[in-house]
């Protein structure tokens, strides 16, 4: 045993306990390297096995040679991005595919732990000791590795939602607007975050995020003929505007796979204002939150939190590996429900839920007892908002309550030396 473990002085040491939290961060950020490494490796051993790399590599390859990047029938690459995403995948498709997977994996996870340690340090409210952030990491790292693993481009885009978020709260209004249109290029669902962003910043950010998603558009029309790209974006909007749209595939996970798990048929018409609906309701949250939020950081984070949980519930084209996005969020409301004594039950009934009883080998463990279990995800989303809610209204009341006392004791001080 420490002979110094039971010495106050020791254990509530302001450097004993910096040390011992940088130990805890090195051990979190160790584990996200083991999983480069794993990754890594999968790439040299089953390079194109549940992996989308070569759909990505592939349609890369297909728009240097001309050829539609959305035809399915014959490409069979289930490419869906634009075609400035597949010209920005060049230099890793030009590479065999074992090196390209691993440094596009690497890029992934550097942006992505990047964020999330710029989460801790610009976004979320309240100081955040290392230790803190050392479980923020992990506990992100179990509900991100899934989509990792397979290589996704989710890790990147909500990288850049965070990127873009942290700008705007410094007041880089271009380097936000770019970042958020780099992102609407590679899916387009990182649009509703915008949306949200430029109802309280409409001067700072409508006209130059349209700009930008405007110049994005130009690149892929100087690597290649005129007709061919003119070609290849109309067959981008045919794939979005056509029956793909409302094709209900087997990995979506959202609101209408609660409506089918349940026995519930919901027409497509219905579950269009269903979104729609709920659209206008983060809308008005999200302006609440300007309102009642008692810093840029809990506004900044409601707003995230929002998006996602808009997102995964009702957004287009929501699948399994889409809910890395709620990994990060439901973490910081798991920790922070433990450290504020704020409904910890709920919160992590929300982790529960979206991490580990949400994972694809779970969900089908649980299949034979519960029918519904690929409900199990959509469904996490429902308490993480309800703690949301709960969480910024209690902080709001609880503030206001201390700006009424504060007034108060500063008009007995006043009356007091009146007298």
């Amino acid at each position: 045993m420490n002979p110094f473990s039971q010495n106050p002085l020791y254990s509530q040491s302001p450097l004993v306990e910096e040390m011992s939290g940088a130990i805890w961060l090195k051990r979190a950020l160790i584990l996200w390297g083991i999983l480069w490494i794993a990754v890594s490796v999968k790439f040299i051993i089953q390079p194109e096995k549940k992996s989308v790399y070569p759909c990505f590599a592939d349609s890369s390859l297909n728009w240097w040679a001309d050829r539609s990047l959305y035809d399915n029938e014959h490409q069979q690459t289930g490419f869906r991005y634009s075609p400035t995403f597949a010209l920005a995948f060049t230099p890793f498709a030009v590479l065999p595919a074992t090196i390209g997977g691993i440094l596009w994996s690497a890029l992934n996870i550097a942006l992505l732990v990047y964020a999330l340690r710029l989460l801790v340090k610009e976004v979320f409210p309240g100081s955040w000791p290392k230790w803190q952030e050392a479980c923020f990491l992990t506990l992100s790292l179990a509900g991100c590795t899934r989509a990792i693993w397979s290589a996704q481009s989710n890790s990147l885009v909500f990288a850049l939602a965070v990127f873009a978020v942290v700008s705007i709260k410094k007041e880089r209004w271009w380097v936000a607007a770019i970042i958020l249109a780099t992102a609407v290029h590679i899916k387009l669902w990182p649009a509703a975050l915008a949306l949200l962003l430029m109802a309280r910043f409409p001067k700072q950010l409508m006209g130059r995020f349209a700009t930008a998603c405007v110049l994005l558009i130009f690149p892929p029309f100087l690597t290649r003929p005129l007709p061919v790209v003119i070609q290849q974006y109309q067959d981008w909007y045919t794939l979005l505007t056509g029956p793909y749209r409302t094709l209900r595939q087997a990995g979506l996970r959202d609101a209408y796979t609660i409506a089918e798990q349940f026995g519930t048929y919901v027409d497509d018409r219905v579950y269009t204002l269903l979104q729609l609906g709920m659209a206008g309701l983060a809308l008005f949250w999200c302006l609440r939150l300007a309102k009642v939020a008692n810093s840029n950081q809990t506004y900044f984070t409601g707003v995230l939190t929002t998006w996602v949980c808009w997102q995964l519930l009702v957004g287009p084209g929501t699948e399994r590996l889409t809910f890395l996005l709620a990994a990060p969020i439901a973490s910081w409301a798991l920790i922070v429900s433990v450290k504020e004594h704020c409904h910890p039950v709920l919160a992590a009934t929300a982790w529960l839920m979206l991490i580990p009883l949400g994972t694809g080998g779970i969900e089908r463990l649980l299949l034979p007892l519960a029918s519904w279990s690929p409900a199990i995800l959509p469904l996490g989303i429902i308490p993480l908002m309800a703690w949301q809610f709960i969480y910024i209204e209690s902080r709001a009341h609880k503030d206001l309550t201390n700006q009424i006392d504060e007034q108060d004791d500063f008009q007995k001080q006043q009356t007091s030396f009146a007298a």
